[in-house]
């Protein structure tokens, strides 16, 4: 696992985040916002710990519902100024980027918060307790959820609203590339666990098969990530470290399962293979690259237990059994055992949970209400005083009646 420094929590600015005083007045949850924004743009600049920047983003995300519907008031007045200002979460030239529209604010903000939850979970990556493996694998989960999110529901509009530069945090594709990333490094936990609970090959082999397809669909959307700045470099060596990984650790584990089923062959070939890939130069300048932290005990000694079983295949299979080793090429994989999914990213609302496209299709959906609740209010006001004058009236033709 990389050291701690590929994935950067970005920096917010409030220079130009400006609200007419009218509508902090109007609205206590829109002064509740900006000050929650505020402390968290002071927590993201001091570097705070994560525990305390998570409580922060929480804080704040409750309230962007509320904060988006005053901004949408005070877009009709010509003398509002609105600018929101977020450091890109995926780029690596530190730059500021800013957007006039509030879809941009929701996306930037969603983003950061999703970083920092594979930031908590890079830094216990490699432990080998079962009950941290499982915290992290549910901090991987609930980031590959608010990618989800981001990618299905704000950035679509985002994109198109966007203005050049555009920075890869509101590209939908590069949304996909993050959340298939994290759930690929969720199933690596998964397989992590398998190891130590001394799971079979066959199911190893079926576990390492989906992280591979994992990290080869979230290189694939990295690719299609166009029309906007690029996403940095250690993230993209990132991915592909790990997806050469799982790539061996398929291998290993199919030529063990090879060796169970008697095709001494193909247990070759696949040891080679995964020998081939371990000493690829291309990823020996990944490990020369960046500065490592302690890997898993499987992951450590991985490529020597390859290397030893190859010789050992090899050399059974020359003097005895003089099988023909497949080409790699041919060779068909195992199903595939995905145990991992998107955590579905759900915001506290008082005493209920429900999502931000709930809370905002809600406040939509109050002022209708209200406007109808009035109608109806002053309709039966009127039938009320129509009620009435007919009884006066009767009472006064009944008096005149009797006085005649």
């Amino acid at each position: 696992m990389l050291h701690s420094t590929t994935f950067v929590i970005p920096c917010i600015k409030n220079s130009n985040f400006i609200i007419l005083d009218k509508y902090k007045k109007e609205y206590v949850t829109l002064s509740e916002a900006l000050e929650n924004r505020e402390r968290l743009s002071r927590s993201l600049s001091n570097h705070r710990e994560p525990e305390f920047l998570k409580d922060a983003f929480e804080k704040y995300l409750s309230l962007l519902p509320d904060l988006g519907r005053v901004v949408e008031k005070s877009q009709t007045i010509s003398d509002t100024n609105l600018q929101y200002q977020w450091q890109s979460s995926l780029c690596a030239n530190g730059k500021f980027y800013s957007g006039s529209f509030f879809a941009f604010e929701v996306a930037m903000a969603l983003t950061a918060y999703a970083i920092l939850k594979l930031s908590v979970a890079e830094q216990n990556f490699a432990s080998e307790e079962e009950q941290e493996i499982n915290q992290v694998s549910r901090y991987l989960c609930e980031a590959a959820g608010i990618f989800e999110y981001l990618q299905d529901n704000i950035l679509p509009e985002c994109i198109i609203q966007a203005s050049i530069p555009t920075p890869p945090d509101i590209h939908p594709n590069a949304a996909a590339f993050m959340n298939r990333l994290a759930l690929g490094l969720a199933q690596e936990k998964v397989i992590h666990k398998a190891q130590l609970r001394c799971s079979s090959e066959m199911t190893l082999l079926k576990l390492c098969n989906a992280a591979v397809q994992l990290f080869t669909q979230a290189i694939a959307k990295v690719t299609c990530v166009q029309g906007c700045e690029p996403v940095a470099s250690t993230i993209l060596k990132f991915a592909e470290f790990h997806l050469l990984l799982s790539k061996a650790m398929f291998c290993f584990y199919l030529g063990k399962v090879s060796d169970m089923k008697m095709e001494h062959g193909l247990k070759v070939t696949c040891l080679r293979y995964c020998c081939e890939i371990l000493k690829k130069e291309q990823i020996q300048k990944l490990l020369g690259k960046f500065s490592f932290t302690k890997l898993t005990y499987s992951q450590q000694a991985l490529s020597t237990e390859a290397y030893q079983l190859y010789q050992q295949y090899q050399r059974q299979n020359s003097i005895v059994y003089h099988e023909k080793e497949p080409d790699w090429s041919t060779i068909g994989y195992e199903p595939e055992r995905l145990l991992v999914k998107s955590i579905p990213f759900m915001l506290s609302d008082n005493d209920r949970t429900i999502t931000i496209s709930q809370r905002l299709q809600n406040l939509r959906i109050q002022e209708p209400k209200k406007q109808n609740m009035s109608i109806d209010q002053s309709n039966s006001k009127d039938n009320q005083e129509v009620k009435r004058k007919s009884r006066s009236s009767r009472s006064r033709r009944v008096v005149e009646t009797c006085t005649e």
